[in-house]
């Protein structure tokens, strides 16, 4: 019997497995696929946020924050590329709100940032000025923001955890769970089973977290794929900081944005539509459509500035029908925990949530 099942290898399945393994606990990791970060990981900004957006007290401001601290020690002893590089949230000069609604949602946001502890912030008054080219008058600057290099960052604690011990199985979809001890996993595309027997469960299964928490017996928890599409940018700014909007009150999505990654390569993204399917990664939104969101903050770009990038497919949880805007961390049985609904700021909150499972592992096994 082995001490823990990890299901799913993103980067929060990753992290656990990693920090399992180094507290000498022997892991398992079964992925549907052949590689690890295929779903949700290797499909996004590679932003790590500060922790402004979140309410107070909630598991996404909690794990950010101390996510945060917690990468950057990480990239600085892995040797991970990472770069610092601040964000600028602008009220834009869309004309949905009046230019003072704008600015009372931008002091809210700010002092919900300063409740969750993010102090290294500040207003700008026409933005443009400093940042050229930003749209807006009023805005905020944030130092505490950065992007990583989210492929060598998978790669590196991927390979971390085979230095641990970690045994992976590979194209291994969770099938059933016979009971609390004995799970059986199914080889994708063969009629081949296999039982795992284990004293703890952890489902880290991104998109399909709901089809394994319902595998325990567990009703109710339902993912809906929400498609983030990214379109690259042919030219990119004259400054390497990150251009945001200001956030919807009616999304977890924070609108269209700049960002750019460590190879100098510049996008804008992603927007925000409910998906066919859980494997449906096609572009939907039309150039010119994708083109009037980003003029919202940025004056510089054309339409034919815009060449189809990526898709992503953010894991929006529901339960029983209603819409949960926090992350889910749910115990049960007492030696399972089902990580639901682990969409932004997930990357940024990886290690800070494998910190907590394996301290709840610790606990049980105690």
């Amino acid at each position: 019997m082995i001490d823990i099942l990890v299901i799913g290898s993103g980067i929060i399945g990753l992290w656990v497995a990693y920090l399992a393994s180094k507290s000498g606990l022997t892991t398992v990791v079964c992925e549907k696929t052949t590689n690890f970060g295929d779903g949700i990981s290797g499909r996004n900004s590679g932003v790590l946020h500060s922790g402004i957006y979140y309410p107070p007290n909630s598991q996404k401001a909690k794990h950010c924050i101390q996510g945060y601290y917690k990468s950057i020690d990480f990239f600085e002893s892995a040797e991970i590329p990472y770069l610092i590089c601040g964000k600028l949230i602008t009220t834009g000069i869309d004309t949905f709100s009046s230019e003072d609604e704008k600015l009372e949602r931008l002091k809210a946001l700010y002092e919900n940032g300063k409740a969750n502890g993010v102090d290294d912030m500040g207003f700008i008054e026409d933005p443009g000025k400093k940042y050229p080219y930003v749209n807006g008058k009023h805005g905020i600057y944030i130092e505490r923001t950065g992007v990583v290099d989210v492929a060598t960052y998978l790669k590196r604690l991927y390979f971390l955890c085979e230095q641990e011990g970690v045994v992976f199985l590979k194209k291994r979809e969770f099938w059933d769970a016979i009971d609390t001890n004995k799970m059986v996993l199914k080889t994708k595309g063969k009629d081949e089973y296999e039982e795992v027997h284990t004293k703890f469960v952890v489902n880290a299964g991104g998109l399909y977290c709901d089809d394994v928490v319902s595998k325990f017996g567990i009703s109710g928890y339902e993912i809906r794929p929400n498609k983030g599409e990214y379109y690259r940018l042919t030219k990119s700014l004259p400054y390497k900081t990150l251009i945001y909007p200001l956030p919807s009150h009616s999304s977890t999505a924070l609108g269209v944005h700049y960002t750019f990654n460590l190879a100098d390569e510049c996008y804008a993204g992603p927007n925000s539509n409910w998906a066919n399917n859980k494997e449906d990664y096609t572009f939907q939104t039309a150039r010119i459509e994708y083109y009037e969101s980003l003029k919202n903050i940025l004056s510089c770009y054309s339409k034919e500035d815009l060449v189809e990038g990526y898709v992503g497919l953010r894991p929006r949880l529901f339960y029983k029908g209603e819409s949960v805007k926090d992350f889910t961390i749910l115990n049960q049985p007492s030696n399972a925990i089902h990580l639901l609904g682990i969409e932004s700021p997930g990357l940024t909150s990886s290690p800070s949530i494998a910190t907590e499972v394996i301290e709840m592992v610790k606990g049980f096994s105690d």
